[in-house]
């Protein structure tokens, strides 16, 4: 079952583009096979395989241009036998964590980009 999240963001596309390839490209390096960018398209998306908690996932990122600021959305779809079993104990009602995971990331990048230090444009 998906789990969708967006942030609006006040900066370009290019420049939100910019600091997640520079995220996720360092976090798959250093991730021993637990983090791995699958597909870029230049500006727009990222399509991820990473594991959270034991639980391997599909996660994408999409960048999308809104007038006065930058929708950046994640799309977290947790699978696998693991997974399984835990909706099944939790009869698909604790999917939280893996919410707030995809909220975390998303907050940090809105903050790390709208920080009043960083020049960031608007």
């Amino acid at each position: 079952m998906p789990i969708e999240k967006a942030f609006a963001i006040h900066a370009s596309p290019e420049r939100i583009y910019a600091a997640l390839d520079e995220e996720l490209s360092a976090a798959a390096a250093e991730s021993d096979g637990e983090f791995e960018i699958l597909k870029r398209d230049p500006g727009r998306s990222f399509e991820l395989r990473v594991t959270i908690g034991g639980v391997p996932c599909w996660l994408t990122y999409r960048i999308e241009p809104k007038g006065e600021h930058t929708e950046v959305s994640g799309q977290l779809v947790p699978f696998g036998l693991r997974y399984l079993l835990f909706r099944t104990i939790t009869l698909g009602m604790r999917d939280y964590g893996f919410a707030m995971a995809l909220v975390q990331g998303l907050s940090n990048l809105k903050e790390a980009l709208e920080s009043p230090d960083d020049g960031a444009d608007t």
